[in-house]
């Protein structure tokens, strides 16, 4: 029986993410505007004074990540999650520039380069792809601000560009600070810094969606330790427990699936809800996903809906 496939799904998804995030400016249908103090909607103008969209905005941005952990669990971390996205990729590029043991996590053993590819050529790719990286992806939260027909005034240099010295020289610490979060910060961003992981763990529930090692046939387990090498977070998914680092992205139940695959059988590892395993088609994922859901939340949520709804009904 063919068994699901999350790598490539999981990499479509997080670049499908990141296209989003640069059409939503792009194509007007979300953007701010400093110089009136204004959002633009679907190109409408909203001001800041519009309190029914300002607090129905607010109510939507702080409910939508505790339902996400009392549902989905950690799928945003590990499918959508910009950060984790480049983290990931400068984790592989490294990897493949300066040998598997060349890590920056601050519980590694450090930044190991394989002597056959301690080379000047290796560290300069390295450096220029970053770099490159960098100065592509700091021009993204301009366009929260500006029109695309200014950002490519100020991409092309052009003397018609509006954009003040003060938001070009901002363009570049951004830029910097990019740089150094792909060359160094990495995954200590999310360990430590970031304020979704820190509401996962006080929201997250036990019945959210997780990995599940089948221990009933634990026998049927290799021991090969395969799942733990492909593990992004670097846990043994085999013990796993609830409020883990686990990201949800599905690595691991690939690397068992594959290994099994060869005796006919599938793997130990698959995405569960609570003590027991019983989705497994779309619907019934859609089905536990509603069992678990916080109603007070979710009123909640519905009313900064309305909120945001009306104060852009209202605006018009």
């Amino acid at each position: 029986m063919q068994q699901p496939k999350y790598h490539w799904k999981r990499r479509a998804f997080q670049i499908a993410t990141i296209i989003l995030i640069v059409l939503i400016p792009a194509t007007g249908l979300f953007r701010i505007d400093l110089t009136t103090a204004s959002f633009m909607v679907l190109d409408r103008q909203l001001w800041w004074s519009n309190i029914f969209f300002v607090f129905g905005l607010a109510i939507i941005v702080a409910t939508v990540p505790i339902i996400t952990y009392m549902t989905i669990g950690t799928i945003w971390c590990g499918w959508a999650c910009p950060q984790n996205t480049l983290s990931e990729w400068a984790n592989n590029l490294t990897h493949q520039l300066l040998g598997k043991r060349a890590n920056v996590d601050i519980d590694s053993e450090g930044l190991k380069v394989a002597a056959a590819k301690n080379k000047a050529i290796n560290w300069i790719i390295l450096a220029l792809s970053f770099f490159a990286v960098s100065l592509l992806l700091g021009i993204i939260p301009f366009l929260f601000f500006y029109p695309p027909g200014e950002v490519w005034s100020f991409i092309t240099f052009s003397s018609a560009s509006k954009i003040s010295r003060f938001m070009q020289q901002l363009y570049f610490v951004v830029a910097i600070l990019i740089f150094l979060d792909i060359a160094v910060i990495r995954y200590f961003w999310c360990d430590y810094i970031c304020l979704y992981r820190i509401g996962q763990r006080i929201f997250m529930t036990r019945d959210a969606l997780h990995v599940k090692y089948d221990s009933a046939r634990s026998s049927d387990c290799a021991k090969c330790n395969y799942c733990a090498t492909t593990c992004i977070t670097g846990i043994d998914p085999a013990n796993f427990k609830t409020y883990d680092s686990c990201i949800n992205c599905g690595e691991c139940i690939d690397a068992c699936n594959n290994l099994h695959e060869k005796t006919g059988s599938h793997g130990l590892l698959q995405f569960g809800f609570g003590e027991k395993i019983r989705a497994h088609t779309l619907r019934d994922y859609v089905g536990e996903m509603a069992s678990r859901f916080n109603w007070w939340v979710g009123a909640i949520f519905l009313t900064g809906c309305s909120m945001f709804v009306w104060g852009i009904f209202k605006s018009g």
